[in-house]
């Protein structure tokens, strides 16, 4: 009978209904537990970030000083918790963090001095890293450098996390897990924004410089190159931080250019707004020699524009110079008419002398903030954007791949 087809089916499925059931009434059993220790993982490390967890602490210390001491309080969308000291001031401000790792999700308390200047304390209670690698977030001898790290220098908000820049804002990297803490700083800056912006939701642009989006080249200096005087120190760009609903307006709009009805050297001005930001030999529009070149993007109607982001040809090493981006109300830039963005030091354009930086152009684009207000959690209105640009260092002509204008 044993060797019936029916029998090894029968005995198949019994088995497996067996299994599924002991696993169910384990999960069952142990659901209230689990529970219950994840929540105390989570009010641990709050009692730890806010200062207050000392070694040797009984579980039901440790919950007795987060009844007594943390309470929740409002602050726009966000769920803010309050630590209070023993004398009743205010010590730190508390959030939960959640994220997605490498390898499964980041939780987390971040808490933020009463200064609101200066982190207080990080403390991860749940992560799947690599132990070793990503799983030292974890560990006090890493987190121990959030510890009243500066979250707001010269007026910027955001932390880094990175193996070759030095700041007071910045944390050192685990080497082999960048990744991770690429994603942890994502994260934080995130939470960082929305606390300093009064608890609005607001997330990190996505500028769409994918992989398979850009071209990811990285020249280094051309031979016989002679930096202009204010060329920048290049580092990594920090998250640009905006609300909800933000979108490249820019795409497939109408585009002009000083030069009339008359053709580029090289491709046609509608690819400024066509969405490819790559840098191959068919991917830019190559301007004439000898003067400012400019584009200019129709947005059909005035909108409200977060930033704007220029990228030109990039794939070999270009400082161009005299990059100047302006908004106006009407085409003939005469109405409303600003000045977003000028790296024009010696005002050689004649559009008057510029305070911004010189930099070579890369493939993530260079962002010019048009943000406003206290907060910056508005835009500024404009229907036109026009980009101007007089060559390359070594003579290079204008070369645009791309202008995106992210708004609503």
């Amino acid at each position: 009978m044993k060797e019936h087809p029916l029998y090894v089916v029968a005995y198949t499925l019994l088995v497996c209904a067996l299994s599924a059931l002991l696993l169910t009434t384990a999960h069952v059993h142990w659901a209230g537990r689990i529970a219950a220790n994840e929540n105390f993982a989570r009010i641990a490390a709050m009692v730890g970030a806010a200062g207050f967890l000392r070694d040797g602490m009984e579980n039901d210390d440790v919950i007795a000083v987060f009844t007594r001491q943390v309470k929740a309080v409002e602050h726009g969308d966000m769920a803010l918790f309050e630590a209070r000291d023993g004398a009743g001031a205010v010590v730190a401000y508390m959030v939960d963090i959640e994220g997605k790792g490498r390898y499964g999700a980041i939780r987390g308390i971040l808490a933020f001095a009463p200064d609101r200047q200066h982190i207080h304390g990080l403390r991860i209670y749940e992560q799947n890293e690599t132990p070793g690698l990503g799983g030292r977030i974890g560990t006090m001898e890493w987190l121990s450098q959030f510890d009243q790290l500066p979250m707001v220098v010269d007026g910027q908000p955001g932390i880094r996390i990175s193996s070759s820049e030095r700041g007071p804002n910045v944390v050192d990297a685990i080497t082999g897990a960048s990744m991770t803490t690429f994603s942890l700083a994502q994260i934080i800056n995130t939470m960082v924004h929305r606390f300093l912006s009064g608890g609005a939701a607001v997330q990190p642009l996505d500028l769409g410089v994918g992989a398979d989006a850009v071209t990811r080249a990285t020249p280094g200096y051309p031979k016989g190159f002679t930096p202009p005087p204010h060329l920048r120190e290049e580092i990594r760009r920090a998250d640009f931080m905006v609300p909800d609903g933000i979108s490249n307006l820019a795409l497939n709009c109408p585009v002009s250019s000083n030069l009339g009805d008359e053709e580029p050297l090289r491709g046609t001005v509608s690819q400024v707004t066509d969405g490819i930001k790559k840098s191959d030999e068919q991917d830019y529009v190559e301007m004439f020699p000898g003067e400012p070149q400019w584009v200019q993007v129709d947005l059909g109607a005035s909108k409200e524009i977060f930033c704007i982001c220029v990228w030109h040809y990039y794939k070999n090493p270009i400082v161009y110079r005299d990059v100047i981006v302006q908004i106006a109300d009407n085409a003939e830039f005469s109405d409303n008419v600003r000045t977003v963005f000028n790296n024009d030091h010696d005002n050689s354009s004649g559009l008057g002398e510029g305070k911004d930086t010189a930099f070579f152009a890369r493939w993530w684009g260079e962002l010019v903030d048009t943000r406003s207000g206290e907060d910056k959690l508005d835009g500024t209105f404009a229907r036109y954007v026009r980009v101007y640009t007089n060559g390359g260092e070594a003579d290079e002509d204008t070369r645009f791949v791309e202008v995106a204008v992210y708004g609503r």
